[in-house]
């Protein structure tokens, strides 16, 4: 798994060399996401940053939470980074309608979708819809009204777009990461991730 990995990177890599002949302002993480409206995803820190960090992730995953807390320190720490997440609810059921309700509250309130993520976050693997819609609550929002909104959601474009991308990148699971040039499956330490924002 890791040489499959490994040789997809490689190829990404090659193929991004070739397209920044064209576009040298570009990074892997942007040319990536070159098809969405990169407005309708959920995007915080500088976006004038160096370093670009894209994260693929299930609310429901334990090591996503361990990783939305170092990347919480990191962007406390500096300003030279943006992070643009991912949603990609590979659990489905709960999963699924979380990630439509953050991108809701992404699309509605693009000022409290930090704060939503971080504690939806927190929930992990005990993720109810209880939970959920006192989240929501606690920040003035409707919580039932959303949640239901969500699961009445047949599809969701970006969701769907991330699902596809996740795939074409060979990611197997959460969390995966990319930043800048070079994509990391798994959970990244803080320590590694201060070594990679230099």
């Amino acid at each position: 798994m890791i040489n499959k990995l490994f040789q997809i990177t490689v190829v990404l890599i090659l193929f991004f060399n070739v397209f920044s002949v064209a576009e040298d302002d570009q990074n892997l993480a942007s040319f990536i996401i070159r098809n969405y409206d990169t407005a309708a995803l959920p995007t915080v820190g500088n976006i004038e940053a160096d370093y670009t960090i894209i994260e693929f992730f299930d609310y429901r995953c334990g090591y996503c939470s361990k990783q939305a807390k170092d990347f919480q320190k990191l962007l406390n720490n500096t300003d030279n980074v943006k992070i643009i997440y991912m949603e990609w609810p590979i659990f489905g059921d709960i999963s699924d309608t979380a990630a439509k309700i953050a991108l809701i509250v992404w699309q509605r309130y693009p000022n409290l979708y930090f704060e939503v993520h971080n504690q939806f976050m927190q929930l992990g693997p005990k993720m109810k819809k209880v939970s959920i819609v006192d989240i929501l609550n606690k920040i003035d929002l409707n919580g039932e009204e959303i949640f239901q909104e969500a699961v009445g959601q047949k599809s969701n474009d970006i969701i769907d777009a991330n699902m596809k991308l996740a795939k074409s990148l060979g990611l197997r699971g959460t969390p995966a990461s990319i930043v800048n040039d070079s994509i990391y499956p798994g959970y990244l330490q803080y320590k590694t991730l201060e070594t990679l924002i230099k």
